[in-house]
């Protein structure tokens, strides 16, 4: 997708007269489009899989497994998918926030979804390790491939760290019960839920997309 849009960029450059308009299509609007479609694969990857577990009836499990866990930071079992999705971006994550019922578990889930390490923070995380970690190896995995999985980590770990502060400072008495009804196993539907993360990752280029563009 980048090599596409570069490639567009190049041939603007090459046949629209000099000038401003030149400048604005070949180097703004066209590198400012691409920057967005380049995500809208690993956003519809990532939904697809989701779909997939929630039509199957896992996620529901999963949320009221991780509502134990989460409970203690302020948050609920369904902060999970939002957190989830922040590591592929942090918009539609925020969006799916709107499922949590109380107001504060939300506020919470919508305040420390951008410490998960995005898929924009990648190519960031990657120059500094390069540079920064040796390239050796401890019982056949790289230094460079643990730095990384830290990275990861720690953004989970600073998004509960903030969670239990922010459940401390933000009043609200309103208590949130997890009432969840658990669906029987079944198999997905490939083609719908393929359609559906379709939808999505379109939504995000014509949603999100048109602020990132401006």
């Amino acid at each position: 997708i980048e090599d596409l849009f570069t490639w567009f960029s190049s041939l603007a450059a090459t046949y629209l007269p000099e000038g401003p308009l030149n400048s604005l299509i070949a180097e703004g609007v066209l590198p400012g489009i691409g920057g967005i479609v380049v995500f809208a694969p690993q956003i519809g990857i990532l939904m697809y899989f989701l779909y997939i577990m929630e039509d199957s009836g896992y996620m529901a499990r999963v949320i009221f497994l991780m509502d134990r866990l989460l409970r203690p930071f302020g948050l609920n079992g369904k902060s999970i998918i939002p957190l989830v999705s922040g590591t592929a971006c942090a918009i539609p994550a925020i969006m799916s926030a709107r499922n949590i019922e109380n107001t504060k578990e939300r506020l919470i889930t919508i305040l420390v979804t951008p410490f998960m390490t995005c898929s924009a923070r990648l190519p960031i995380y990657s120059i500094i390790i390069t540079l920064v970690i040796p390239d050796e190896y401890i019982l056949g995995i790289g230094y460079r491939a643990l730095a990384l999985l830290a990275m990861y980590m720690l953004g989970f770990v600073t998004a509960l760290v903030f969670s239990f502060f922010l459940k401390k400072g933000i009043k609200n008495t309103n208590k949130s019960f997890l009432i969840l009804d658990l669906p029987t196993y079944k198999m997905p539907l490939w083609g719908y839920n393929f359609k559906m993360a379709l939808l999505k990752a379109w939504g995000f280029i014509t949603g999100a997309g048109k602020v990132i563009f401006a």
